[in-house]
């Protein structure tokens, strides 16, 4: 649901724009200012998860979610209103990832943590793909951009009563002792933190700017590019799922190096290549190597790093990895907003983004490979 919720923005941002009256770097701002909240509450949600139970942390926070998006839907009446609104979702988004990867990683093997991961990541996966199909359809059939956020409100409120009934609470067994800055000079930790932020910086620009690019400059309709983004996240599903428990077996690193020049080269297509049939590959095979593909092993190699140094700070370690990692929503919307306005074109964004994730192959190379080493060490 949180995927969907925010996701569905997406395809509308050019509707919202022409109502509100915005630029381009100003309607690609509204998803700028929803992750510049939501990164802000990373480290917070997580710390105060490791101290007071993640799960209490999730139902008041996934509760702001929802009425956030309420509000959006019937109270936005202009353009200050409809970022407070948007950033109230965020307030309450950005609980989700370190209570969710937390509870996890406290109660599942480390045998299957890449598996678990990608369990989770399936729901992100098939929201993402909910989001982008409904809110053009839903808007053509309605006439009202608002619409879609309405629909979506009802089920994401009823999530809090399914934790409230299905979760048990999971906090460290030990006091938790773990101090940030040890979180954030471990040279380790921080390695995979940029490589997140690479990684989440290409798909931003994707998921953003895709279905405006693929209506302004390769001639598809609203309810088409939608439909079209939503490729990669269908495609993510089952090899995340795959790739994710060949990770338990033969190692995270691996797998991420392979993974990271594959996706730079699957951005870059997506700039250079004009058929409808060439778009389609490109974003199958973006979908098949990006970021939703990588995220299950990312976290399953940051909970190894952590569960063997640092296991009473699991929550306050997933969430500095999301703040980095999430801090590429902040910047690359905006900066592929501007560079439209500046250009012309998104194909520079595009361009931009390519290179940016092959940064994140280099900070892949540091961090050890925790699989192995446990093997080693079992035996």
């Amino acid at each position: 649901m949180i995927y969907a919720d925010r996701s569905t923005l997406y395809p509308l941002l050019p509707i919202i724009g022409a109502d509100f009256h915005l630029s381009s770097a100003e309607a690609g701002g509204l998803t700028s200012a929803y992750f510049l909240v939501y990164t802000a509450m990373q480290v917070p949600a997580g710390f105060v998860g490791d101290r007071m139970g993640l799960k209490r942390v999730l139902l008041v926070t996934y509760t702001l979610a929802g009425l956030g998006l309420l509000a959006v839907g019937t109270l936005a009446r202009d353009h200050l209103l409809l970022v407070a609104f948007i950033a109230l979702h965020a307030l309450g988004a950005g609980a989700y990832y370190s209570s969710a990867y937390g509870m996890t990683m406290q109660t599942v093997p480390a045998a299957v943590r890449g598996l678990s991961s990608a369990i989770i990541n399936s729901g992100m996966a098939l929201g993402l793909v909910l989001g982008l199909a409904m809110s053009g359809p839903v808007y053509l059939a309605l006439q009202s951009w608002r619409a879609p956020f309405l629909l979506l409100a009802a089920p994401t409120l009823a999530m809090v009563l399914v934790f409230a009934l299905t979760l048990r609470d999971v906090r460290p067994e030990t006091k938790v002792k773990t101090r940030l800055v040890e979180i954030v000079t471990d040279w380790r930790l921080m390695a995979l933190n940029l490589a997140a932020f690479c990684s989440l910086y290409g798909f931003f620009v994707v998921i953003t700017w895709a279905p405006t690019f693929f209506q302004a400059e390769r001639g598809l309709s609203l309810a088409v590019a939608g439909l079209y983004t939503a490729i990669v996240a269908a495609a993510s599903l089952p090899m995340g799922m795959l790739l994710s428990r060949f990770s338990d077996r033969i190692g995270r690193k691996r797998i991420t190096l392979i993974l990271f020049p594959l996706a730079a080269v699957a951005l870059w297509a997506l700039a250079y290549v004009r058929s409808t049939e060439a778009l389609v590959v490109a974003l199958l095979l973006y979908g098949l190597v990006g970021k939703l593909t990588w995220d299950p092993i990312s976290v399953a190699w940051l909970g190894d790093t952590v569960a063997a140094s640092r296991p009473d700070a699991i929550g306050a370690a997933v969430g500095v990895f999301s703040f980095f990692g999430v801090s590429a929503a902040i910047v690359g919307p905006v900066l592929s907003g501007w560079i439209r306005d500046v250009s012309g074109s998104l194909e520079g964004a595009f361009y931009l983004g390519a290179i940016v994730v092959l940064c994140g192959f280099f900070f892949a190379l540091a961090p050890r490979e925790t699989v192995r080493r446990a093997a080693l060490e079992r035996r």
